[in-house]
């Protein structure tokens, strides 16, 4: 056996053990432990140069791979220019026996090739995800910085915005706090996403007061909506350049760019449907059921944000019918000859397209059943939306007015053409965009197909709403035209076979452009139903010139100065001011003290609005134009009007024509009793 060299350190181990246990106790522990690190890092070494050999190995083979082939093409040449046959062998005529060594090695090389291969892409996409998720956090840190300055600095900001912070700050805090605060009238989720913001409100109080709250989920979710069409991209093979650019003119329209800052329920809609469309091209592709579920469970959110998805819904389900039926072949081994082989292959059709849309339609089917029976448990009604003296229905019913000035002409055409109009400023190439991706076919045009039926239904649903007359005509409901366009731009970059890549991706990057352009013009105009987007965008005009936005243009504003008013009455305490949140959603969302507020959320609000007196109540406030449906107008309408004998008006804030809106407070005359800080079974009594 040949003699193995030990090093002066090793033979310091080794001569203690080998001299006996004696010895070996004797040898110090310090010794033994710094001889066994310094073999450990000897190791470490030698590993890391293995690894190095093994890296270089494999750039050499691949070297040596274009070597040979550069070679045997020049052999080939040089015999052919010498008028030598080269003889073809057809790969039929090779007899393999897989025993051979050069079969093995062949074998081996093919594996360590493809593992190379693998080991390249996931180092690919792992650096390609961070693509998305930093151009989704710069995204996301703009829109917070760019919502902050609308909403801190100029205080205008949409007042759906401000009331959803007013629902969130309702569960979380007041004289009533409880889950069911939410409502069932608007979608819960915009809402309930804020809930952890507003907790933080005596960290931070502009979280609640100034709504910065609603401000950052919606710059949240338009980062998550970049980085899915950054994905969507490279899904398709897109080159970086035309992800980037299709993203950042996406992002540039102000349906997206203002609805991303703004706080309102756009972005975390449009979000959640681009998840859904992305994920159904996936599964169009793949086939795999991790897919459709995630698409099943992005639109049951979508709905719970906005319930116009049931359109989107709808025209999901039938993308995956129709691709799951064109993909089953149905072949279930019977005779194809046979009358029976041809029923059982229809029949396992059915059944595997069935089973995909059932895959599909149970997470959307929870969130529709689920969400209908807890408000019908709750407030006894399963479609609040649609029957609520808050809901939708009321709200177009009031404002029938402020509509026709709007549009002019409430015909259905004139509707109708008022409608298709918005559409063709915020998205003008969208319909070309659909028509390209419809000629290019393949993978481009399925994907193209899952966005058209889940971005694209929900616009049909609007326009046959619009057309009824069920529907205000803001020009924010297009906002999924935007999105749609900047899809199908970002299908149209996406690799392809044919030659039509070089010209058509410029093309569809270009095709953004317009309406970048017009919807910006309309926006700052105010025209075409966007007066909001208007003032939000004045506003912050004027801030940055150096001015200030006065508080009968600033939602925010009036509200802090209300709250803040109301608090320093001197027997203003918990339970003594009964007040429609549905209308005064902005004091109560400014308020230091929220339970000093009797709202509609609190479980005794319709017993105490009834008789305000006999529950202690001392002050009312109202807001003047109130919302459809407010209570306490409803329950005491000579309120309003200063006829009522049981209040005395105290104050009034701002006046009427302004936006900021205008606030009475009256004193209820001779209340019994003490208001009530918390609801008890005595309200009942």
């Amino acid at each position: 056996m040949p003699l193995i060299p030990v090093s002066i350190d090793e033979r310091e181990l080794i001569e203690p053990i080998a001299d006996g246990p004696s010895v070996a106790a004797a040898a110090p522990g310090r010794k033994l432990a710094a001889t066994l690190r310094h073999g450990a890092d000897a190791l470490e070494l030698h590993d890391d140069r293995l690894g190095q050999l093994i890296g270089e190995l494999r750039v050499t083979e691949d070297a040596a791979d274009v070597v040979a082939g550069h070679v045997t093409a020049a052999a080939r040449m040089l015999a052919a220019g010498g008028g030598v046959p080269i003889p073809r062998v057809s790969v039929d005529e090779i007899v393999v026996d897989e025993a051979h060594p050069a079969v093995l090695e062949a074998d081996h090389l093919v594996r360590v090739r493809v593992a190379e291969l693998r080991r390249r892409a996931a180092q690919g996409t792992q650096r390609e995800r961070w693509e998305g998720l930093a151009v989704g956090s710069v995204v996301s840190v703009a829109l917070a910085v760019l919502g902050w300055f609308a909403t801190v600095r100029t205080g205008v900001i949409p007042s759906d915005a401000v009331s959803r912070v007013q629902g969130a700050l309702a569960v979380v805090a007041g004289r009533d706090p409880h889950p069911e605060s939410i409502g069932f009238i608007w979608g819960p989720f915009p809402t309930l996403f804020q809930v952890p913001f507003v907790s933080l409100r005596s960290v931070w109080p502009d979280l609640a007061a100034r709504a910065v709250a609603a401000v950052l989920v919606s710059a949240v979710c338009t980062g998550v909506l970049i980085a899915q069409l950054l994905a969507w991209g490279r899904d398709l093979g897109s080159p970086r350049w035309s992800r980037l650019a299709v993203a950042l003119l996406t992002l540039a329209s102000p349906l997206v760019l203002l609805y991303g800052a703004n706080g309102m329920s756009e972005a975390t809609w449009m979000c959640a449907l681009v998840v859904a469309a992305r994920q159904l091209a996936l599964w169009a592709r793949t086939d795999r059921l991790g897919s459709l579920v995630v698409a099943g469970v992005a639109i049951g959110v979508a709905y719970l944000t906005r319930y116009e998805t049931a359109a989107a819904a709808l025209g999901a389900l039938a993308f995956v019918a129709v691709i799951s039926a064109g993909r089953r072949p149905g072949d279930d081994g019977w005779d194809r000859g046979t009358v029976g082989g041809e029923l059982g292959r229809t029949a396992r059709r059915f059944r595997e397209v069935a089973l995909d849309v059932a895959i599909l339609s149970f997470p959307i089917g929870a969130a529709v059943v689920g969400w209908s029976a807890a408000s019908y448990l709750i407030v006894g009604e399963p479609l609040a939306q649609l029957s609520s003296e808050y809901g939708n229905s009321a709200l177009v019913r009031a404002a029938a007015g402020v509509i026709e000035s709007i549009i002019g002409d409430t015909s259905v055409p004139g509707r109708v053409g008022f409608f298709v109009q918005q559409l063709v400023v915020a998205a003008p190439m969208l319909v070309p965009l659909v028509l390209v991706t419809a000629w290019v076919g393949g993978r481009r045009a399925t994907s193209g197909a899952a966005a058209l039926c889940v971005l694209g239904a929900p616009l049909a649903l609007q326009l046959v709403l619009a057309g009824a007359g069920s529907t205000f005509p803001w020009f924010r409901y297009v906002v999924g035209a935007v999105v749609l366009s900047g899809v199908l731009a970002m299908v149209l970059t996406g690799a392809s076979s044919t030659r039509t890549a070089g010209w058509l991706r410029p093309v569809a990057v270009c095709c953004l452009l317009p309406g970048v352009l017009w919807s910006w013009a309309v926006v700052t105009s105010g025209d075409l139903g966007a007066r909001d987007d208007q003032l939000v965008v004045d506003a912050m005009r004027t801030v940055r010139d150096g001015g200030e936005v006065a508080e009968s243009d600033s939602v925010i504003a009036r509200g802090q100065a209300v709250a803040a008013d109301v608090d320093d009455v001197p027997d203003a305490r918990a339970g003594s001011v009964l007040t429609d949140a549905s209308s005064t959603y902005a004091v109560v969302a400014a308020a230091e003290r929220p339970e000093v507020f009797i709202i509609p959320s609190d479980r005794d609000f319709e017993a105490v609005v009834s008789d305000p007196a006999t529950f202690g109540v001392r002050y009312v406030l109202l807001r003047l134009p109130s919302s459809a449906g407010d209570a306490v107008i409803a329950a005491h309408p000579g309120l309003a009007t200063d006829q009522d004998a049981n209040f005395e008006r105290v104050r009034t804030w701002g006046e009427d024509g302004d936006d900021a809106g205008r606030y009475v407070l009256y004193r209820v005359l001779n209340p019994r009793g003490e208001p009530r800080p918390t609801p008890d079974e005595g309200f009942l009594d």
